[in-house]
């Protein structure tokens, strides 16, 4: 019983040490061309967030959230317009893909930069038969 409670104990530890729970976000779209979204935190509604992208568990970017997005301000989610994201989708074989995209903070100590997966993964399809490809997904991430 104490060994339970010691490694949760830790487990929850760890947790608060190397999350930021005030970072928000939605992955809004990804196809052939881009990868979109916003995030912001806030903690620091101001600050732009880095991100990574990464589509099929390969590292595709690096970016920040420092995109015009006002409906992410206008939801009060953030002070200004500033905290979207687009990035270029490099070339992809025709078929399922799925993009996630991670904001890049300091824990909590500032010692090392953690990754911190933003929103939900986003599954999408890149047909074969298209010159540069079509897709099937769904846009979705509106901020409320």
């Amino acid at each position: 019983m104490a060994e339970a409670l010691l490694v949760t104990a830790f487990a929850v530890g760890f947790y608060f040490a190397t999350t930021n729970r005030d970072l928000r976000g939605v992955l809004d779209r990804a196809d052939s061309q881009t990868v979109t979204g916003w995030v912001v935190d806030e903690a620091q509604p101001a600050k732009r967030v880095e991100l990574q992208l990464f589509i099929d568990d390969n590292f595709i970017a690096d970016t920040a959230a420092d995109q015009f997005r006002p409906d992410v301000h206008e939801a009060r989610r953030a002070e200004d317009d500033w905290h979207g994201f687009v990035v270029q989708t490099p070339a992809l074989r025709a078929g399922e893909h799925e993009a996630r995209v991670y904001a890049l903070h300091s824990s909590s100590a500032g010692a090392r930069p953690t990754l911190q997966l933003i929103g939900k993964p986003f599954r999408f399809r890149i047909e074969g038969n298209e010159p540069h490809g079509s897709v099937q997904a769904p846009e979705r991430g509106a901020p409320r």
